[in-house]
């Protein structure tokens, strides 16, 4: 591995480190759901490993042959899927989320009526 390819790994090791760190940071602090973070976590790893391996990925042989319009093209649709698998996820939660929030408000205004209406019988 050439000298040059080597410190473009560190550097890439070193911020993926620096994400999954920032990762369980936000898990530990409350403010990054566990089932969002389990998925983060499973990608940062996947990338982590994947940097690690670098030079015997299949991907990478394959790619060597090509120019750098199209490695850089490979990459941004890899990095584009991930992202927006992640964000897609997250989204599903959301949904989720808000529809039970619904749900719950108009049982709480229920419950109110229902409260309200007993004790102006009383």
């Amino acid at each position: 591995m050439m000298a040059s390819s080597f410190t473009v790994q560190s550097v890439c090791l070193g911020v993926l480190a620096l994400l999954l760190v920032y990762t369980l940071w936000l898990m530990r602090s409350g403010r990054l759901n566990a089932h969002v973070t389990v998925r983060w976590i499973l990608a940062e790893g996947a990338a982590l490993l994947a940097v690690t391996l670098w030079q015997w990925l299949p991907l990478f042989g394959f790619t060597s042959t090509l120019g750098d319009r199209e490695l850089l093209m490979i990459l941004a649709v890899v990095f584009f899927a991930l992202i927006a698998f992640l964000i897609l996820d997250s989204l599903v939660r959301i949904s989720t989320h808000t529809h039970q929030i619904k749900l719950l408000t108009q049982e709480l205004a229920l419950l109110r009526e229902r409260s309200e209406s007993n004790t102006d019988r009383h």
